[in-house]
């Protein structure tokens, strides 16, 4: 006979998959994992003791199996690999139980928890606050909605005037990103764009939590972009105002071939080491731990987000002092190791 003690919730989050722990009067359990048809592990197990419940943790092994890819020159990203549904079978000789369950890429916190209600009445990014982004900043807002929402954005200008606009909508039970950078918004208008805020609407009802941002100028000799796939299963952009030094290296092997030395093999890399500038708020100091925690970032080089490794992520606090940070990462694609060549413009004749 066997006695369910513990099993994932409808929702979860991958790193905070709650345990199955099974008990069973037989010497025997066997364990499934399937998602939809196709069965991704199958476990058998012998209880030493019959008394002892089993603990069976999928947490790591489903997270794995899950990617969130970075979102697209489309307006809307739906990651259908960030979010899956699985099946698990508990078998003994007298029964088989079975349950299945949704998983989002990421954690919040130690379930059990309302994931429900989060998911369904907020977005999945760090920040939560009014925050500051540049003109020409990626901004996204991740969302996985119980059900379809528009998404609306209200504008406020120079001016004083405002404007109220569709900025594109949300399908139910997928986990998404809407692009919400700021030179979408100016484009809705020929006035200068101080402020707008984004949110969701399921009919005429507020159901996604507005979000504010306020606009400022981009400075591309000081302002860096970085992306990255946060703990919530969503993406979160930042700007990094510090100081930049880039060191370019080439490790090379050297082989002895007819009385000559000749270069081979050679690595290139190239090795960014970029200051935050100062940390100004909690929140500030929030998003700069996800994205030292994060193990999907990007930095936004020549007009495109491009894949980084940071090496040996660290975020120092010392309380009652003002904070900086300093990340030092290279580019996945060692071609990124060389400069771009400047090229001559061209002039469209008429």
């Amino acid at each position: 006979m066997l006695s369910i003690k513990s099993y994932p919730g409808a929702l979860n989050y991958s790193i905070s998959l709650p345990p199955i722990i099974v008990a069973s009067t037989q010497s025997e359990v066997t364990v499934k994992l399937l998602d939809g048809a196709t069965e991704v592990i199958q476990e058998t197990y012998n209880p030493f003791n019959l008394t002892t419940p089993l603990v069976i943790k999928f947490g790591s092994l489903i997270d794995d199996l899950l990617t969130i890819e970075k979102p697209s020159a489309d307006l809307v990203t739906i990651h259908d690999q960030g979010f899956r549904t699985y099946t698990f079978q508990v078998i003994d000789a007298d029964q088989t139980f079975e349950r299945t369950f949704k998983v989002i890429k990421g954690f919040w916190v130690r379930q059990p928890v309302d994931i429900e209600f989060k998911t369904a009445n907020f977005w999945l990014n760090i920040a939560s606050l009014p925050q500051s982004v540049k003109t020409h900043q990626p901004v996204y807002l991740t969302a996985l909605p119980a059900s379809d929402i528009t998404v609306k954005v209200d504008c406020v200008y120079d001016d004083g005037s405002k404007a109220t606009y569709t900025h594109g909508s949300l399908v139910a039970s997928k986990l998404q990103t809407i692009d919400v950078a700021a030179y979408l918004m100016q484009q809705k208008s020929t006035k200068k764009l101080i402020q707008y805020t984004v949110y969701g609407l399921k009919g005429t009802a507020l159901q996604l939590a507005k979000q504010v941002f306020i606009v400022e100028h981009y400075n591309h000799l000081i302002h860096d972009f970085f992306v990255w796939r946060n703990r919530l299963g969503g993406f979160d952009s930042l700007v990094m105002s510090g100081e930049e030094k880039s060191t370019f290296k080439n490790e090379t092997s050297v082989a002895l071939m007819d009385e000559y030395n000749i270069e081979y093999g050679g690595t290139r890399t190239r090795t960014v080491k970029k200051n935050s500038g100062y940390i100004q708020s909690r929140q500030h100091r929030m998003m700069l731990i996800d994205f030292a925690f994060s193990k999907q970032r990007y930095h936004f080089l020549d007009g495109a987000m491009r894949a980084i490794n940071v090496k040996d992520p660290a975020v120092d606090i010392t309380k009652n002092s003002v904070n900086e940070v300093d990340f030092e990462f290279t580019y996945s694609d060692t071609l990124l190791a060389y400069p771009y060549l400047d090229q001559a413009p061209n002039y469209l004749q008429l």
